[in-house]
């Protein structure tokens, strides 16, 4: 279920098509841990889930469990098993910035295509989030800038979640269990948040620091 490859490209954390979340991440701990010595703290690897969409809610737990185990992930492929390399079909630039002291990822720059921040808590990111660019977060995701990649928001905190931007046009949005797509454009703050079983956008209100969610 849980194994390194050796590529062209470097090596790669592979993790089988698999029904326990929990199960993969005590086999991630026991593999890097049977492998002794073979890292050093810091070491950069890419990572390959198969059904990436399938389990993309399992993304930010896994990449947290690679870094708590000293490793990071430079990149998140999208692909398969091949009969002699993998085959990869999209790879993905992870953006790896310090989190602050209470958890929270700080992100001080554009995401361009092709970049992705995936975290188990909340990220706030001050810069733009390009068109295909991503963001999958466990918790709230805060854009200090204009949001028009892809935001994934709640994984772990649910439907209480929130994804705020200063200007948004993203066509697509996923809050928890919850997807939307969207074709307007807000040229001023605004706030997404769950509300009878759908993704509501609100204008942003200074005068009350939010906006009333009812």
């Amino acid at each position: 279920m849980v194994e390194f490859k050796m590529t062209k490209d470097g090596l790669v954390l592979y993790i089988k098509d698999y029904t326990d979340i929990v199960d993969v991440l005590q086999k991630i701990e026991d593999k890097i841990k049977s492998m002794g010595n073979f890292f050093a703290q810091g070491d950069k690897i890419m990572l390959l889930v198969e059904e990436h969409e399938k389990h993309i809610s399992d993304i930010p737990r896994i990449v947290s469990r690679v870094q708590e185990l000293g490793l990071t992930i430079s990149h998140v492929l999208m692909g398969s098993e091949g009969k002699d390399d993998v085959i990869v079909r999209k790879k993905v630039d992870m953006v790896n910035q310090g989190d602050t002291k209470s958890g929270t990822k700080l992100v001080k720059k554009n995401l361009r295509s092709g970049q992705s921040i995936i975290h188990s808590g909340d990220v706030i990111l001050v810069g733009n989030l390009h068109a295909g660019a991503e963001i999958v977060a466990g918790g709230s995701v805060v854009i200090f800038g204009r949001c028009q990649g892809t935001v994934r928001a709640g994984i772990s905190e649910g439907r209480e979640a929130v994804v705020v931007a200063l200007t948004f046009e993203a066509p697509f949005v996923q809050l928890a269990d919850l997807k939307g797509t969207f074709s307007e454009k807000y040229d001023y703050p605004v706030v997404l948040y769950a509300k009878s079983g759908r993704i509501e956008v609100g204008k942003y209100d200074k005068k009350i620091g939010g906006i009333e969610i009812g």
